[in-house]
């Protein structure tokens, strides 16, 4: 998995945010772990695109854990 690119949702004024969970389960720790590499140190609305073997996937930052990791959500940014 690599990092490409991230913008914040704040600013997107024509853009609508879709969540598209994958309702998996894994290795839960392994990939918070490879996301806290990829962006560290996320704003709350923030958007994370990522590419893999699989395409092009995005995460938002929706929330943050009392031990201040970010909660991540699976989806995608449609422009209008």
């Amino acid at each position: 998995m690599t990092y490409e690119t991230r913008t914040s949702a704040i600013y997107e004024t024509k853009a609508t945010w879709i969540s598209k969970p994958l309702n998996r389960t894994g290795d839960l720790s392994g990939w918070r772990k490879k996301m806290n590499q990829t962006c560290p140190n996320p704003r709350l609305g923030e958007i994370v695109w990522l590419n893999s073997s699989y395409g092009r996937i995005s995460y938002k930052a929706v929330g943050f854990r009392s031990d201040g990791s970010a909660i991540w959500e699976r989806g995608e940014l449609v422009r209008h």
